[in-house]
């Protein structure tokens, strides 16, 4: 046991992705990394990971021998019995991998659809989402008339944060209660490695019970952020047509379930963590390659070698100075939410200057799911006065209740529509950024009066220099 507790120590320690942590010695035979109680294992292929295009399970799917497990069931079950059953045929003779997607991750990515190419047989229904927005392109009168309404919630379930929000949202308390700028300070009461092992803890709890209640059901961000949005907005031109900030190439796309249930000496949660957001953002390269412009703007966060990497184009910043640019909060250091380091830091909570400054620049966002079917990319773009872009309703919340917050963004089939309906310069839908970051200041801060928001990096800097 100690010998797991020390493996578990130095994965949360990793400091580079490709750092395989040593799981090749179990408490007990066949152990998986899903057994051990809080091993991100769990977290990342838990129920309903989703797929980065909305292809729907099949509701009339049921198992043979009157035996009433479906789709919800299965993709609620745990990873073993998962890979067992997406092997069996249904009462129809289909294969629970074909009629329940999202359950056995077989997910249709869309790339040809954004690229321009044809969908294949697994795609059926995402073609017929693109067709519609083509339909229903045609009978706008402008790029930004508003999107359709938001409705449809295919789940209940409350995906949990990480470190990284549970020191946010203690910056975000700390923040309201102490009007000056103090780091310090606030790195001393946010970043107790006892107060990230609970909230860990805690999520992994609720995240295993969905009928649990999250004590927050809206993600909660500080006013540094905030604040250092809104500065970067009050002056900006919204020279950038479109962006995307962040991992893009952690892994090629596979067989999730298959990876995950490898040895314990194969299995690396966050090399795992890496496949699923390549699988979710698979289809952000064709975009890019289609509808990115002079004006667009994107970083690849993953990028590992400023001198060897290759850009895609003028709008590839991904290499600046020679140096790699963009901050990397999933190689940033974290206390072990299971050991007993002593270590605090804050440094994946940090506000980031440079990153609110391209969102606050950009007309729209691409805001792809990540290791989780949401993306915190799609908040800070609302922050900064970005309309976001997102490949499936399901990925604008990361529960039910942020998701009928009724934020307006576009899904990528919409935008390619509107692209088509409407050539030339992208505009800027300056009613839809309003609408958001009314909503946004309400519901998703701890500021309880939005009029004392002041424009300024002043916290933000603070934090940036924070080890």
């Amino acid at each position: 046991m100690r010998q797991i507790l020390l493996a578990l120590s130095a994965f949360a320690a990793a400091t580079k992705p490709s750092e395989k942590a040593d799981f090749r010695k179990p408490s007990r035979e066949g152990q998986k990394p899903w057994d051990l109680f809080g091993i991100l294992g769990w977290w990342n292929i838990g129920p309903g990971i989703g797929c980065p295009f909305d292809e729907p399970s099949d509701a009339s799917w049921t198992l043979k021998g009157g035996d009433h497990r479906d789709c919800a069931w299965l993709q609620r079950a745990d990873p073993d019995k998962r890979r067992l059953f997406c092997g069996k045929r249904g009462a129809s003779g289909v294969p629970a991998a074909e009629a329940c997607p999202h359950a056995c991750l077989t997910c249709c990515d869309g790339a040809a659809l954004v690229g321009g190419g044809a969908p294949d047989a697994a795609c059926a229904a995402v073609a017929r989402e693109f067709s519609d927005a083509a339909k229903a392109a045609a009978r706008l009168d402008s790029f930004c008339d508003d999107p359709p309404a938001r409705v449809r919630a295919t789940t209940t379930r409350t995906f949990m944060t990480g470190p990284r929000f549970i020191q946010g949202s203690c910056f975000g308390r700390f923040q309201e209660a102490h009007l000056s700028v103090n780091a310090t300070a606030m790195q001393r009461e946010c970043c107790d490695p006892k107060l990230i092992r609970e909230r860990i803890r805690a999520g992994h709890r609720r995240d295993r019970n969905p009928k649990s209640a999250d004590p927050e059901p809206y993600l909660v961000f500080p006013r540094s952020q905030v604040e250092a949005a809104r500065f970067y907005a009050s002056t900006s031109t919204r020279d950038v047509d479109v962006n995307f900030l962040g991992r893009l190439h952690l892994g090629a796309p596979v067989a999730l379930l298959e990876y995950a249930q490898r040895a314990w000496g194969d299995y690396v949660a966050l090399d795992f963590s890496g496949h699923v957001a390549a699988s979710m953002r698979r289809w952000v390269l064709p975009f890019v390659e289609r509808y990115f412009t002079a004006e667009s703007v994107l970083v690849d966060t993953s990028a590992e070698d400023a001198a060897t990497y290759a850009p895609l184009g003028a709008f590839d910043k991904t290499v600046a100075g020679g140096k790699l640019a963009g901050f990397r909060p999933m190689t940033v250091e974290w206390v072990s939410a299971f050991g007993n380091r002593s270590v605090q830091t804050c440094r994946k909570a940090t506000c980031d200057p440079s990153y609110y400054e391209t969102l606050a620049r950009s007309r729209f966002t691409l805001a792809p799911a990540g290791d989780m079917p949401w993306s915190t990319r799609f908040f800070e773009a609302i922050m900064a006065g970005s309309v976001p872009v997102v490949s499936s309703e399901d990925h604008a919340g990361r529960n039910a209740e942020e998701k009928a917050l009724g934020y307006k963004y576009l899904l990528v089939s919409e935008y390619v529509a509107r692209r088509t309906r409407f050539p030339g310069a992208v505009p800027y839908c300056d009613k839809w950024a309003a609408h958001n970051l009314a909503i946004f200041l309400e519901r998703q801060s701890y500021i309880a009066d939005p009029s004392t928001v002041r424009p300024n990096v002043d916290r933000c800097l603070a934090e940036a220099d924070m080890p």
